[in-house]
């Protein structure tokens, strides 16, 4: 349970956004849950709250230090290969219910970029799945 708690904060963290702090849909105990990885992902790129607010705010800048804690992210949870591509196959395994529709049209619209690195493929996810779902954007 706890890994597919942690693996849908994730997925929510890369493919969900919206403004304004977290949805109403996200537990507090799912945030808590990543805070250490957060942790160490901001101080290992140089990304502050004050620019992943920024990100929520619908303002994804092309920022290495972002796109890299993106990664970093995604990559503490095992959800991109060695090559930066995200696993896919995973993230639909353990996506609740009601998301699976959604998350299954911005998979397939989003997931495969091409990229120089694991950080430029995810900054690409996230600016498709922005450009595409707006409204549901929301990064932990």
């Amino acid at each position: 349970m706890r890994v597919s708690v942690i693996v849908a904060v994730v997925l929510l963290q890369a493919i969900y956004v919206s403004a304004g702090g977290p949805p109403d849909w996200v537990p507090p105990e799912m945030l808590e849950m990543v805070q250490g990885d957060k942790k160490r992902c901001m101080g290992e790129h140089g990304t502050s709250q004050a620019l992943i607010d920024e990100v929520n705010n619908g303002n994804l800048a092309d920022d290495r230090s972002i796109a890299c804690y993106m990664h970093c992210m995604l990559d503490a949870f095992s959800l991109v290969d060695e090559e930066g591509n995200l696993e896919t196959e995973m993230l639909l395994g353990v996506i609740p219910e009601q998301f699976l529709e959604l998350a299954t049209e911005l998979l397939n619209k989003c997931a495969v970029q091409e990229g120089a690195d694991g950080c430029e493929k995810v900054f690409k996810i996230a600016k498709c799945v922005q450009a595409t779902k707006p409204e549901l954007w929301f990064m932990v």
